[in-house]
C-alpha cells in the first residue's frame, strides 16, 4: 500500500482591525472555536512565527500539518461559513508535502 504523504499548510496572516474591535472574551471565543475545530479535524501545529517586527505584509506565519485534503477543505469551509474569518484576518495559504532526500535537513521529522 502506498504511503500517504502528509500535507503541510503554510498560513500567512495579518489581523484586521475588526478582530481587535471584538471584546477580549469574543476574541478568546473565536480562537477557542477555531482551535477546537482544527484539532477535531486532526491538524497539528508545528510552528507559529511572529513576523510583525520584520515584515509589513504579514504578521504571522503558521506551519501546520493536516491528515487529508478533505480535512483542509472542511476547515476552510468552517473558517468562511462559521467564523467569517476573512472579516477578521487577511490570509493566504500554500499546500505542500515534505521532501526527504540527502539535500534536506530534518525540520519536521515525525511521520
Amino acid at each position: 500500500m502506498a504511503e500517504q504523504k502528509r500535507i503541510i499548510r503554510l498560513m500567512f496572516a495579518k489581523i484586521k482591525p475588526a478582530f481587535h474591535a471584538l471584546s477580549e472574551e469574543e476574541q478568546k471565543e473565536f480562537m477557542r472555536k477555531d482551535r477546537e475545530k482544527m484539532e477535531e479535524l486532526g491538524y497539528k501545529l508545528h510552528f507559529m512565527l511572529d513576523c510583525s517586527w520584520s515584515d509589513k505584509e504579514w504578521q504571522f506565519i503558521g506551519v501546520e500539518e493536516w491528515p487529508s485534503m478533505e480535512a483542509i477543505k472542511e476547515i476552510e469551509k468552517f473558517h468562511e461559513e462559521e467564523l467569517k474569518a476573512s472579516k477578521y484576518a487577511e490570509y493566504k495559504t500554500y499546500l505542500c508535502t515534505p521532501v526527504y532526500d540527502e539535500y534536506t535537513q530534518s525540520g519536521i521529522t515525525n511521520k
